[in-house]
């Protein structure tokens, strides 16, 4: 395994340096992310966790294996994952909030203003 990330490191160069560092930040923001969604009370709070950070931790991972490859086919590759989860995250948090509201999960002296009260 070492030796793998040697020869990968002496090969490429610089880009090689890029790479590591965008999929380690990437790798943070989705472990921040996991740790977000457990140890946050209540889904309506959950939601920030689950859709910010992860979001930007898969695209830097999508630009390191972009950056790591060098080729444009690599792009044209991560760019429909990219696409699809900048289309469904917004649908998948809506729902998870949508569910917490109906199942009355969620805290309500935390709300400044909770609209879903007659």
């Amino acid at each position: 395994m070492i030796e793998m990330i040697e020869s990968f490191i002496d090969d490429a160069g610089i880009r090689a340096w890029i790479a590591i560092g965008l999929l380690l930040v990437g790798s943070l923001l989705s472990l921040g992310a996991g740790l977000g969604i457990v140890r946050f009370p209540d889904p309506l709070v959950r939601l920030h966790a689950m859709a910010k950070p992860q979001v930007l931790g898969l695209a830097l991972a999508l630009a390191a294996i972009v950056v790591a490859v060098g080729t444009w086919t690599a792009l044209w590759v991560v760019l429909p994952i990219m696409v699809f989860q900048l289309f469904l995250v917004p649908v998948s948090t809506h729902m998870i909030a949508r569910a917490g509201l109906r199942a009355d999960d969620y805290r309500h002296e935390d709300l400044l203003v909770d609209d879903t009260e007659s």
